[in-house]
């Protein structure tokens, strides 16, 4: 089993907002930052949040049998 390790993670605010990561830091402190893309980061951006059990076997419920493949396949 591999274990991620986790980014340092930073919020910048001002001309530039939002989530990001350090990429890289140097040895004379410069950092190199890349957009948070992580879950969380994503659904905070778009605010949204994860759905509920309930919300998802609704759901699948619903279009669950309209997400086979176009031409009748699987």
């Amino acid at each position: 089993m591999q274990i991620v390790s986790r980014q340092a993670h930073v919020t910048l605010s001002g001309d530039i907002a939002g989530e990001y990561v350090v990429v890289e830091r140097g040895s004379d402190g410069e950092l190199t930052l890349a957009p948070d893309t992580s879950i969380t980061a994503i659904r905070k951006r778009l605010g949204t949040r994860a759905p509920t059990p309930e919300e998802l076997e609704s759901f699948w419920r619903e279009y669950g049998p309209l997400m086979l493949p176009p031409d009748g396949e699987g």
